[in-house]
């Protein structure tokens, strides 16, 4: 064991990748332990060797195609049209175009990137301060994993043998929770500060930008209505969404070239070819700390410092933001699930809910530094200095971190949606 964590620790010290630093951690404790390599082999082929994973790349192609297909704009007009005047304007329009775009993306990085990017520089037109524009802009980003589909979700289900569609589903209430939360923040700073507001929006054009618009809500509406009824499975609707999204592209608002198509088919081999590689490692190495019976060990451990299932749950939410603040998203879900699975059971934790919980406590480290990966994105979308968006983001740590102590405390707020649409 002690040669698994010290390999690992070096491996990332002298700026290995991730990926590789937990295969080849695992390798080492597999060579010096006298393991056949086979294993290895055996792992990794198991660990991709999963129906619900062939949902990665057509969800991620989902995302790609609606950002190609101009519907960011479509978007944005809409949201602008809803909540324009309210006080605060334009950070309530920049929180109801990432909501609807959440129920497309799956991801936090395609919203930041998409409509983001649109809804940062409208900002920086009207007069807002480039601190609550890119604080905004990356906080109503972490709704995008929250709100189905959702990537990390998945990935999630797939470690946890936990139901994808209940976990789709078990994300509405909390994402809900956090859109009021950032609408409440941002009402109370734009008071404080002054910021500008629209002109009301007439009747005829909320109609307006309804109507271009309504191609695009569509989307959530049909992957999630098609689960709900029984019509496809969670892997499927990944399939009917890019199937969709060709639709629009290509036919509805005809702003999707096949050059463009080429380069997102390309885009999400990229992603999907880290996404895999990074799940595939993961495994092995979670599969080393099974063997060594960490799992047990931890059980043990947080015994001694939990005796109630909430004093569970605070552990290891302060575990998971340490975690969060120092590694990407991913390989935390996909090393951390196997561990925590015993330790749920034993306080009678529902693995939805903790599901829900541990995709809003990393997102929160996504803004977080030093790692934090929505910080990066936004400040290469502004121009901005790192250190400067990491200081935008942190008033945003507590709506946020409001919005996860109540998920936690509360299991009904994740739990009450699944039970009464999947009996």
């Amino acid at each position: 064991m002690t040669i698994l964590f010290v390999s690992f620790l070096l491996l990332l010290l002298v700026g290995v990748p991730i990926f590789a630093a937990t295969a080849l951690a695992s390798l080492s404790y597999i060579w010096l332990n006298g393991l056949p390599a086979l294993v290895v082999v055996q792992q990794l082929f198991d660990s991709l060797d999963k129906f619900p994973l062939l949902a990665v790349p057509f969800f991620v192609l989902a995302g790609n195609l609606m950002n190609s297909s101009g519907i960011s704009d479509r978007l944005y007009i809409f949201a602008h049209s809803l909540c324009g005047h309210v006080t605060g304007g334009l950070g309530h329009v920049n929180i109801v175009g990432s909501f609807i775009f959440s129920g497309m993306s799956g991801t936090a990085m395609a919203d930041a990137a998409g409509v983001g990017t649109i809804e940062l520089k409208a900002m920086r037109d009207q007069g807002y301060d480039d601190d609550f524009s890119v604080g905004i802009t990356a906080a109503s980003s972490t709704m995008g994993p929250i709100i189905p589909p959702s990537l990390p979700m998945i990935l999630y289900g797939i470690t946890a043998n936990a139901s994808v569609g209940a976990l789709f589903i078990a994300g509405i209430v909390p994402g809900i929770l956090m859109a009021i939360a950032l609408h409440t923040h941002v009402y109370v700073v734009a008071k404080r500060h002054g910021y500008p507001r629209a002109v009301r929006a007439t009747l005829k054009q909320v109609a307006v930008a309804f109507l271009r618009a309504i191609p695009v809500l569509a989307a959530p509406a049909i992957i999630l209505g098609g689960i709900l009824f029984g019509v496809f499975t969670p892997t499927e609707a990944a399939v009917i969404a890019s199937l969709y999204a060709l639709l629009i592209g290509f036919v509805v608002y005809r702003t999707l070239t096949l050059r463009q198509f080429i380069e997102e088919l390309r885009s999400t081999f990229e992603t999907t070819a880290v996404v895999m590689i990074m799940t595939s490692g993961a495994i092995v190495f979670g599969w080393v700390l099974v063997r060594e019976n960490f799992a047990a060990n931890f059980v043990t451990f947080m015994l001694s410092f939990a005796s109630e299932p909430w004093q569970c749950m605070l552990v290891l939410n302060v575990a998971l933001l340490i975690c969060g603040m120092l590694m990407d998203p991913l390989p935390i879900l996909l090393i951390f699930t196997p561990l925590v699975m015993p330790v749920l059971k034993v306080y009678a934790i529902d693995p939805v809910q903790f599901g829900v919980v541990m995709v809003l406590n990393l997102m929160i480290g996504m803004l977080t530094p030093p790692i934090g990966g929505l910080c990066f994105v936004l400040a290469r979308i502004s121009g901005l200095p790192l250190a400067r968006v990491f200081r935008a983001c942190a008033p945003y740590y507590l709506p946020l971190g409001v919005v996860l102590i109540l998920i936690s405390v509360f299991p009904p707020l994740t739990l009450w949606l699944p039970n009464l649409l999947l009996k």
